[in-house]
């Protein structure tokens, strides 16, 4: 039982700011990302039981997306808008790592998470209306499950150190218990709120998956394979999409 706290507070201390201490940092595994989602987002839904009683829709909306950024430590966005400065300058691959590595930012990663923190401040205001803030366990757990079959499967580009550690040391078993934990994780949430929204859930992982599967084509012709900053945007993007598709409906 102690190991298992131990991995959980190094996925911890990885993926989010939370404030924990650790005596000894445990191997990251893959198999406690959905675990760490399912953290963030009951958070979240803590916090906004508070906020109700205090801000309108609009200011909780704001609040929470405010929060929600600050226990992730910003760390996927961060990867989002390297990628748009690297992607969308139209260079080669040395450049285009060169642009990545750069710690300023450019104009197309300004306008991509602008555009991206709009949107999702429309789309939580949109779960407080419909009172369905509580999907956001599924969002949380669901893009974090998912990037697990990205660091196993997907090959690592020479020049991310980070994506080379993870995938070295990910191995299949961890996929499997990281599947396990997802689908208890899901079983517990449809069961006790009796959910509506299993079709567009459903929809939203088609969608994510076709996210995944372009942008790790895209990544392996313009960085010859995917990089810490590919995870990070498969983060953003995924639950951007998710938000969307439940939106639709």
């Amino acid at each position: 039982m102690r190991k298992v706290i131990h991995n959980f507070l190094t996925a911890l201390t990885f993926m989010t700011r939370i404030p924990v201490k650790i005596k000894k940092t445990s191997e990251l595994k893959l198999n406690y990302f959905p675990p760490v989602g399912l953290l963030l987002a009951l958070i979240i839904i803590l916090v906004e039981h508070f906020l109700a009683f205090i801000f309108t829709v609009e200011i909780r909306a704001l609040l929470l997306l405010i929060i929600y950024i600050y226990l992730t430590g910003a760390l996927h966005l961060d990867g989002l808008g390297d990628f748009a400065d690297g992607f969308f300058a139209g260079r080669d691959q040395a450049k285009t790592i060169k642009i990545m590595h750069d710690s300023n930012s450019g104009i197309f990663a300004l306008v991509t998470l602008i555009l991206l923190l709009g949107l999702k401040y429309l789309l939580f205001k949109e779960l407080l209306l419909r009172n369905s803030l509580q999907t956001v366990i599924i969002m949380a757990v669901l893009v974090r499950y998912l990037l697990g079959f990205v660091i196993i499967f997907s090959e690592p580009a020479e020049s991310s150190f980070l994506a080379d550690s993870l995938s070295e040391n990910a191995e299949t078993i961890d996929l499997f218990y990281s599947t396990l934990t997802t689908i208890f994780i899901f079983s517990l949430y449809y069961y006790f709120t009796d959910s509506v929204y299993f079709f567009p859930v459903l929809l939203a992982v088609v969608f994510i998956l076709i996210l995944i599967i372009y942008l790790i084509q895209w990544s392996r012709k313009k960085l010859g394979g995917i990089t810490g900053d590919i995870y990070g945007t498969i983060i953003e993007l995924g639950e951007l999409i998710f938000l969307l598709t439940l939106a639709a409906f």
